[in-house]
């Protein structure tokens, strides 16, 4: 993770900024990006939920778990507003699908 100096101290400098591209590494870009474009926003939901690795061409990128930080409301908040900003078509997932999801883990 590259950190960045703020005011106060250090903070992990932003993955993807407002376009859905990624500073630190084309891995992390989700412009144009199959599960951004997918409007059932599954893959979306799941890697809010469970996290993501993923290595290629010698890089390694990450996104941490937040299912057990949000609610089954907010993690489809999020998977219809990514789908929505950044892909072809929104999704209209909803609390109950993330809910399913979760059931599957």
């Amino acid at each position: 993770m590259r950190w960045r100096r703020v005011r106060g101290g250090l903070r992990p400098q932003p993955t993807h900024d407002w376009t859905g591209v990624s500073p630190l590494t084309q891995l992390a870009t989700l412009t144009g990006a199959r599960a951004v474009n997918d409007p059932s926003a599954t893959n979306i939901a799941q890697i809010v939920l469970i996290g993501a690795e993923r290595q290629a061409f010698g890089q390694e990128v990450s996104m941490p778990a937040f299912g057990r930080a949000y609610s089954d409301d907010e993690i489809a908040a999020v998977a219809n507003y990514v789908t929505a900003r950044l892909g072809a078509k929104p999704s209209t997932i909803s609390a109950a699908d993330v809910r399913g999801l979760r059931e599957t883990e």
